[in-house]
């Protein structure tokens, strides 16, 4: 082709269209290009409506004798292949309809941006690589943030498609997930979250479950800041992250390849190894680019108190939250800089360790999820707080459900939510504590509290703060009188957490200055739940977040001391029951088969076919002599588990089952001790001291949820309450036929086989939360 054409009028040479030469010396040095450029081209047309375009293809499609290829696409056989020279034909008839249909200057400004596009086809063929190494992908979307704006041009289909690529390669192949972030992410999002990635370079993991939650909530409620006011300050701490593949990098590192296996192994077994093997981890070494990475996050972060969470694979899913299963730990991030970077890597490999606990390991067994390949991720946060002192900790956290699963008051309902509200780290939110107690909060009906009595809300007040102390670089607890004593002038949003009690009344602080000698602080949180944005912010959060993703959600958050600010560390979907039963309590029971009455807290439900009871007796618990003993207490409860038809039998006994702090409070036990049973029953004896936790949204009360346990607190010594003492008492004892060496707690821990004591019967639980009343009985075969 000649670069002129002649005007037929005059004989004078015109000079072609700068797209036509460009086209043309295309086909001589790039003809796999103009064949891209074409193929836009043509679905340019298609969208301006030019009909020719369609006939052009049918043409080509076309055998010669009127029929498509498209007509055999019913035929079980392949379709035959169009000569290439066809193909490009087709292209040259293409570019001669645009240049028949379009002006020059629209052909060229479709090209210049279509040659704008090429520059960036390297993401786009990067993000496609399904296992593209870390090193590779990470070097791709940096090349692309650094881009100048004009030339980061793509396509609407390609930006999709590289926001869905990139979704999948570090989060989760799950098409509800990738629907949910696609809409609310930007590759600049990737970019920033990459240059804060620790992980081996030629490695293909991903960020786990934790991550992945956190990141979508976050992209969500960012889009939402646009129509919520009050959502205005919402932010997320820094975060770092090290990819999931690190822990097989540090397995193969230091030759521990054999317990990889270790899930296979007997549950005694892992129970007994496990606290050698953790001490193996932590006497092993972190890869060279891992310490690394870490040293540059280190640089970042200065010398802010860290928390490393877990987050792996499985994790935050929906109904496998493995909540409290793997282990956060806190880190000072305070001394030197090797001190500090020793102390990160050691708790980060005993998170790794965790992986092979044996609560976890119970739990993916239970689940089915056994032979999953499980890999650990790691998500290195700032904690959010401020120094007061020598401690560090945010004036208030907790954590909030958008739906309660466990009731109050029958005026609250399941969709009004729940917020365990703690002042310091919210670990005290999320645990269950021997001895204290956090304020419940339902967002929907903020006014219905669970205490009413300025003496209930006194003694079933926070008494102890969470902190980091940057002295002793450790996490520790303080009481919160001392600390607010100590430090009430530097203490953050203090006249929002407390109220002040002294001749029977609590009030409110007025102004900064405390009388401290003739009254003390409560927690109330009085002036925050009336007189600050953080119930409509919690309820925003929490109404947006179901309502984009499809299901409840569990969010973990935490203020730094600006009420105005609230800051997400988590959110994942919400454990939940399998269903609201109606529940009729049963009338004209002979009184000798009435086993107990409760009236508070009841959640509907029902749990029948009972055949054993294991009873632990709270007197003969207290009276227990030892620390051993108690320890075997829980040790014995775990072995019962194992020992009686699951789902046959219940647990009864005093206090906090499973909780943090003094175990002279509650049986110590873990998931894998308990996960067999049909019902949790904690009974609160007044002179004992025993109080049942109403720990809704603890990492405790989720396990009993995912597995179906149902919970009931009773409060014998309450008035009009039947308790049968003779019935747990006298029966006979089942203990030392089904755990050989338990004599010596044959007094506190009772096995009853309800058949032996009641020819052929069973026992039933009914629970009716309307009327807020149960009853257990005995039915007679």
């Amino acid at each position: 082709m000649t670069a002129e054409a002649q005007d037929r009028a005059t004989g004078e040479a015109i000079p072609k269209p700068e797209w036509k030469v460009i086209v043309d010396l295309l086909w001589e040095t790039n003809p796999l290009l103009v064949n891209r450029l074409g193929r836009k081209m043509m679905n340019y047309l298609f969208k301006r409506g030019v009909t020719r375009i369609g006939d052009v293809m049918q043409r080509l499609l076309s055998h010669g004798d009127g029929s498509g290829l498209g007509d055999s696409l019913e035929e079980n056989q392949a379709l035959p292949r169009i000569d290439y020279e066809a193909l490009e034909n087709f292209i040259d008839e293409v570019f001669k309809i645009a240049e028949a249909e379009l002006s020059a200057e629209e052909i060229n400004s479709m090209l210049l941006n279509w040659f704008r596009l090429e520059n960036t086809r390297f993401l786009t063929s990067a993000a496609e690589k399904r296992d593209i190494p870390l090193a590779q992908i990470s070097e791709a979307v940096e090349r692309f943030s650094k881009l100048p704006e004009q030339q980061k041009n793509l396509a609407p289909e390609d930006r999709m498609g590289i926001r869905v690529a990139l979704i999948r390669r570090f989060f989760t192949d799950d098409l509800d997930y990738i629907d949910d972030v696609k809409k609310h992410v930007t590759i600049s999002d990737f970019s920033n979250m990459l240059r804060h990635t620790i992980g081996p370079a030629s490695g293909n993991g991903k960020l786990g479950g934790k991550s992945a939650g956190l990141f979508r909530a976050d992209r969500i409620l960012q889009t939402a800041k646009n129509e919520s006011v009050v959502l205005r300050n919402l932010r997320i701490p820094k975060t770092w992250y090290v990819v999931s593949d690190g822990i097989l990098e540090f397995v193969h590192h230091n030759a521990l390849e054999e317990l990889l296996s270790i899930k296979y192994s007997d549950p005694s077994e892992i129970r007994q190894e496990f606290m050698y093997l953790r001490q193996i981890f932590k006497n092993s070494f972190l890869p060279a680019d891992i310490m690394n990475g870490l040293s540059m996050m280190l640089d970042d972060f200065g010398e802010a108190p860290l928390i490393v969470r877990s987050s792996s694979l499985l994790e935050d899913s929906a109904g496998s939250a493995f909540a409290g299963k793997y282990k956060s730990l806190f880190v000072a991030n305070q001394g030197t800089k090797k001190e500090r970077l020793e102390a990160v890597a050691d708790a980060i490999v005993e998170v790794y360790a965790s992986v092979f606990a044996p609560d976890p390991i119970e739990y993916r067994r239970e689940r089915g999820l056994l032979d999953f390949h499980e890999e650990m991720a790691i998500l290195i946060q700032e904690v959010v707080g401020t120094r007061v002192g020598d401690y560090y900790f945010p004036a208030y956290s907790g954590v909030a459900f958008s739906r309660n699963e466990f009731r109050w008051s029958p005026r609250i309902r399941r969709d009004d939510g729940v917020i365990r509200l703690v002042t310091g780290l919210g670990t005290r939110a999320v645990d269950r504590i021997g001895e204290d107690y956090p304020v419940l909060v339902s967002p929907g009906q903020p006014g219905l509290k669970v205490n009413l009595t300025p003496e209930d809300i006194v003694r079933y007040a926070q008494k102890s703060v969470d902190l980091v102390n940057l002295s002793t670089r450790r996490f520790e607890t303080m009481g919160f009188d001392r600390l607010v004593r100590e430090h009430y002038r530097d203490y953050p949003a203090l006249s929002y957490i407390i109220s002040l009690y002294g001749d029977g009344n609590l009030v409110p602080p007025v102004g900064t200055m405390l009388n401290l000698d003739e009254q003390y602080p409560v927690v109330t949180f009085q002036r925050l739940l009336s007189q600050s944005p953080f119930v409509p912010q919690m309820k925003a959060i929490l109404e947006i977040l179901e309502r984009e993703l499809g299901f409840p959600v569990d969010i973990e958050f935490a203020y730094e001391g600006d009420i105005q600010t609230p800051c997400l560390l988590q959110c994942r979907p919400q454990s939940h029951s399998k269903g609201r039963q109606d529940v009729v309590l049963p009338r004209d029971l002979d009184g000798a088969d009435v086993l107990f009455t409760a009236e508070k807290f009841i959640t509907s439900g029902m749990v029948s076919g009972i055949e054993y009871i294991v009873y632990v007796d709270p007197d003969g618990y207290d009276d227990i002599p030892s620390m051993e003993a108690l320890y075997d207490c829980g040790r014995i409860v775990g072995r019962l588990n194992q020992k009686l038809p699951s789902k046959r039998f219940i647990l009864m006994g005093p206090g906090r089952w499973g909780s943090r702090g003094d175990i002279k409070l509650g049986v110590h036990v873990g998931y894998s001790d308990i996960n067999n049973t049909s019902m949790l029953i904690e009974i609160a004896k007044t002179k004992r001291g025993y109080v049942p936790d109403l720990s809704f949204g603890t990492h405790f009360f989720q396990d009993l949820v995912e597995a179906d346990i149902k919970y009931l607190p009773l409060y014998p010594d309450d008035p009009g309450i039947v308790f049968n003492h003779d019935f747990f008492r006298l029966s006979h004892n089942q203990l030392r036929k089904l755990v050989p060496g338990s004599e010596h707690l044959e007094d506190v821990i009772r096995v009853i086989r309800v058949g032996r004591e009641k020819q052929g019967a069973t026992a039933s639980v009914a629970m009716d939360g309307d009327s807020d009343r149960a009853i257990g009985y005995i039915v007679r075969g």
